[in-house]
């Protein structure tokens, strides 16, 4: 027995049935995470590429380094001898076939299969491909009896995926407009392979909408507060004693008539604290320049970061480019460009804040705490089917998902799941 086969045999009933029946053109596996869809997705993939018609095969993800994490290392578990790949190759050899493998981060994606006449592809993570260039994809597969297998989490239901494919799956099959589209969902219960005690951790670190896609795999939108899990009274606390400090960050979104504000952000034992802040608005109080804002930071920030055992690490807005040159220039240690991944930032942020993993300081942080409890998505964006925060009062928002992102090194034991997520979407 091979071990894809041994593989096979501990499936569960929708992993072998999605297998069965994924014969289409289109052949979609999409839900929750961790819910066994990309298992069965390759096994099916597997399959298909052992009897595929003649011609070139493709693979695509993000980058190649996620859809080898994501799905050719998986292969090469399941049977070392099925798969030959080299770590960023552009190609590999699945079962003797030899398999273009494609990373479609940007527009320009589409020009990497130009020119390919496909008799097979998979994709993983549909979702985050640019639109344009699975539409180039789906044009380049046109040897007879060609087929796609791919895998998604949900996103918002007005995404071009869903609109455009899952969405019309349920039209009469004699529709001009449907697609050769079969689509599997599955949910956390259909992987019969998770410990109990995994699951609830797992569900523990996603929070409000991220619950609602990763977790329960459902196509929602944004909508309302960000942060509407805050609570007064379980989300804010007095920092900690400064003799518990173990790390330090300064998080700075920076503004020239708008606001800029910056957030320290303390590591103790077991959590994450907002511990104190600082803004000067530009608007009200005029502007400042560069040298004046490095210097009223330093007189700000020099009597709390004394009580770190290390230096902080000063993360910025990267729009801050002339702010960074002078707080170097200052002898400011350990600056790096904030990463500003919106979706990513917020939503690590809401599970840390969900978890009690990070609480804020009010009275040290009165600002923040005004600005996170307003927090809100721009409606305007939603109809577009893009999510966005509304771009008011939300300079200490950004500001702490900076430092949250910098602190990933700290938190990273305490919401592995989350943070291999991160990880990923980062690579992407």
């Amino acid at each position: 027995m091979t071990t894809t086969t041994a593989k096979a045999a501990a499936l569960s009933v929708k992993q072998q049935d999605s297998i069965l029946d994924a014969t289409h053109r289109i052949n979609v596996w999409e839900g929750a995470i961790r819910s066994g869809k990309t298992i069965g997705s390759i096994i099916r993939w597997l399959m298909f590429v052992r009897t595929a018609p003649a011609g070139p095969l493709a693979m695509i993800g993000k980058t190649r380094d996620t859809l080898a994490r994501n799905v050719l290392d998986v292969i090469a578990d399941m049977n070392p001898a099925a798969i030959s790949y080299t770590r960023g190759a552009t190609t590999a050899r699945i079962l003797g076939r030899l398999v273009h493998v494609i990373g479609a981060n940007d527009a320009r994606a589409e020009s990497r299969i130009r020119g390919l006449t496909l008799a097979g592809a998979y994709v993983d993570e549909i979702t985050v491909l640019p639109e344009a260039f699975f539409t180039q994809l789906l044009g380049r597969m046109s040897v007879p009896g060609a087929k796609l297998f791919g895998t998604t989490n949900p996103d918002n239901p007005a995404h071009w995926f869903k609109k455009k494919f899952l969405d019309k799956e349920k039209l009469p099959l004699d529709h001009p407009e449907r697609p050769d589209i079969v689509s599997f969902h599955f949910n956390l219960d259909d992987n019969p392979g998770l410990d109990p005690e995994y699951v609830r951790g797992l569900m523990a670190e996603f929070t409000g909408l991220w619950y609602k896609r990763f977790i329960l795999g459902l196509w929602v939108a944004a909508e309302g507060a960000i942060y509407d899990m805050l609570d007064d009274a379980v989300h804010t606390a007095a920092a900690p004693d400064p003799d518990r400090w173990q790390r330090g960050w300064i998080a700075l979104d920076y503004g020239t008539s708008n606001p800029t504000h910056a957030v320290l952000i303390v590591l103790t034992d077991d959590r994450l604290h907002a511990a104190a802040e600082w803004q000067h608005d530009g608007r009200k109080k005029g502007q400042l320049t560069d040298a004046a804002i490095s210097q009223r930071l330093a007189e700000w920030a020099g009597p709390l970061i004394e009580h770190l055992p290390v230096a902080p690490i000063i993360v910025l807005d990267p729009s801050a480019a002339s702010l960074r040159t002078q707080m170097r220039a200052d002898g400011w240690p350990g600056i790096r460009s904030a990463d500003n991944r919106v979706d990513v930032g917020i939503r690590n942020t809401s599970s840390l804040i969900a978890g009690g993993k990070l609480l804020i300081d009010k009275a040290k942080c009165p600002i923040l705490w005004d600005e996170m409890c307003g927090y809100v998505w721009d409606e305007t964006a939603l109809q577009r089917g893009e999510e966005q925060p509304v771009k008011t009062d939300d300079h200490g928002p950004d500001a702490l998902r900076y430092g949250v992102m910098a602190a990933a090194p700290a938190w990273r034991r305490w919401l592995p799941e989350l943070a291999a997520t991160s990880e990923r979407d980062q690579a992407a």
